[in-house]
């Protein structure tokens, strides 16, 4: 077992040739979590490519199932005045596994501003319950501490499967900063709230808007609302946002899900 800390150390050490065999706790039945082969993309490119500006937006397609020994390359696909876009690909034995494109950009003065407004629960994290990983669930969910705050419970069969949750990795080095949001991020298990008994989840693709260029948080843990809007001929369209523990909101990410009978 190797916390995400652990794990991403190892894979840094592994440059320029990026290679990397993730243990049990990071896997999803037999592939490799897709918030984790997302976050080995951008943890390369940012170790590969110093001084990039923010995140601004992330397109991230799971073409196959990963496994084994996982292969991270990138290419700069195009640096402009403003904006760095970057490619990243994972492959594993299988064969195509993860490919994104990631665009950084600078911040700039603009006359006109808008925001959403601020969120926070009533209820803080330490006084929410905790949503504990029982079997069949996948081993990748003990690596985070998920607080229930709204939203039906999962498996209740619900026809309005918009959950909200306090989360966070149980890893404390993995409390703050970009990457681990990432990891997160592809975490939340609306799609299961509308079902009333495990079926197999896998993310199709996963486009994400960040929203500030602080990334941080208190004690780690994020707010993070996951909706299922659509539920149809064997897949799932979500929505995910994710606030900080001031209430500000930093990403905005849309999925598509295959459901497995």
């Amino acid at each position: 077992m190797s916390t995400y800390s652990q794990l991403m150390a190892s894979f840094i050490t592994s440059a320029p040739n990026y290679a990397i065999e993730l243990p049990a706790n990071w896997l999803q039945g037999r592939t490799a979590f897709g918030g984790i082969t997302s976050a080995l993309l951008l943890a390369a490119i940012q170790n590969s490519y110093p001084g990039l500006p923010p995140l601004r937006t992330a397109q991230i397609n799971f073409i196959g199932p990963a496994s084994g020994t996982l292969r991270v390359t990138h290419s700069q696909v195009r640096r402009g005045k403003n904006n760095v876009t970057i490619e990243a690909r994972l492959d594993s034995e299988l064969g195509a596994g993860t490919y994104g494109y990631f665009t950084f950009g600078i911040s700039r003065e603009i006359s006109k501003t808008m925001d959403y407004p601020i969120n926070l629960p009533s209820v803080a994290p330490q006084e929410a319950p905790e949503i504990k990983p029982t079997p069949p669930a996948p081993s990748f969910l003990e690596n985070f501490e998920r607080r229930w705050i709204s939203g039906p419970q999962l498996l209740s069969g619900s026809d309005e499967p918009d959950m909200l949750l306090w989360t966070r990795h149980t890893d404390p080095e993995a409390r703050d900063g970009l990457t681990p949001l990432m990891v997160l991020g592809d975490a939340p298990p609306a799609a299961l709230s509308a079902m009333t008994q495990i079926q197999a989840l896998s993310s199709m693709n996963w486009n994400i808007n960040m929203l500030s260029d602080d990334v941080s948080t208190k004690d780690g843990y994020w707010l993070m609302r996951s909706a299922t809007q659509f539920i149809r001929d064997g897949y799932s369209s979500q929505t995910i946002e994710v606030w900080n523990s001031d209430g500000r909101r930093v990403m905005d990410a849309t999925q598509m899900i295959a459901v497995f009978t």
